[in-house]
């Protein structure tokens, strides 16, 4: 179930089916994109040291850090835990060796927004999602919803998906109608 309008949700196998027919480079974007609730904006400016403190080694900070100025509207940095399944994933890319390169590099500097989406939309094709919403949105909504799903409460939502307000963040949230009916269930039991 989707609300019209918004990025679908993709569950796990959603991720693998896409992950199998993209290359290392999208694989760890659409990774960065569900395992931190970032922005494609965001995710796109990143540099390798904002990822990483060894790039020789292939050694990931303990957080990513998406800088103030490629935030949406923000005036700080914001910093995200790096989980065991994203760390895996970083040391498996073949990032630059300069710090200050683009993790994802494209034609003139880093990778454009118009250029991932596209990837995006034709790996969902090819391995038949094309029935769903599939936007650069997905990771952040996906991420966001699978948190709420687990119980994380919207405090610690809010601070790994940096919204300024609770009342913004909710409407990230996609709620299910047996979820809701079995907590219901659950509480009168």
């Amino acid at each position: 179930m989707r609300t019209i309008g918004q990025a679908s949700v993709l569950s796990e196998l959603d991720w693998k089916k896409l992950e199998s027919v993209a290359n290392q480079k999208h694989r760890l974007l659409w990774a960065i994109l569900r395992f931190t609730a970032a922005r494609i904006t965001e995710a796109l400016e990143l540099r390798g040291k904002d990822v990483y403190k060894d790039l020789r080694k292939k050694i990931p900070l303990d957080e990513i850090v998406f800088r103030r100025e490629t935030r949406k509207g923000k005036d700080k940095n914001h910093t995200v835990p790096i989980c065991t399944e994203l760390r895996l994933r970083l040391k498996d890319y073949t990032p630059s060796e300069n710090p200050d390169d683009y993790l994802f590099p494209g034609i003139n500097g880093r990778l454009s927004y118009e250029a991932a989406l596209s990837y995006l939309k034709k790996s969902a094709e090819k391995v038949g999602l094309d029935d769903k919403k599939i936007v650069t949105h997905c990771g952040r909504r996906s991420c966001i919803t699978e948190l709420s799903r687990r119980g994380t409460d919207l405090r610690t939502i809010q601070a790994v998906s940096g919204h300024s307000s609770i009342a913004n963040l909710q409407r990230y949230i996609e709620t299910d109608p047996d979820r809701t009916k079995n907590a219901l269930e659950g509480i009168f039991a």
